[in-house]
């Protein structure tokens, strides 16, 4: 049986580099929920997935954090306008209280990815090409 620890709160602050650029995981993606995350892609959805993480990861986390991009539309989440507003809801209570964020990987194309930062690292949870999230 894995051995799970609880998230230590010093981990969830910003990091001490002045600016750190973007860092991505997929530790805690979950692709249980096929709506929001569906089992097949169009051919080029992974190419345009891999292309937006290389360009976000010249980023740093305030550029990201403070972006009006049209062509990123990165922005915390309100849950309850979502069709999901239990969030998260397999991560564990603390996980599923940080701030969900997305954004988008190419301009009405490709959908959206879903996530939350610790630090400089934003864990993709759901691939969601279609846009499923915000109906």
């Amino acid at each position: 049986m894995k051995k799970t620890f609880p998230v230590s709160q010093s981990l969830i602050q910003k990091s001490k580099i002045q600016d750190p650029k973007i860092r991505f995981s997929f530790e805690h993606f979950d692709s249980s929920d096929a709506e929001v995350c569906p089992p097949e892609f169009h051919p080029l959805y992974t190419q345009t997935l891999m292309e937006r993480l290389k360009a976000l990861s010249s980023w740093t986390l305030r550029e990201f954090m403070n972006s009006h991009s049209k062509s990123i539309r990165a922005h915390p989440h309100n849950w309850e306008k979502t069709a999901r507003p239990e969030g998260f809801a397999h991560l564990n209570e603390q996980l599923k209280s940080i701030p969900a964020w997305q954004f988008q990987l190419s301009k009405n194309e490709h959908g959206r990815v879903h996530g939350f930062f610790i630090g400089d690292t934003f864990y993709i949870i759901w691939l969601d090409k279609n846009h499923k999230l915000y109906p």
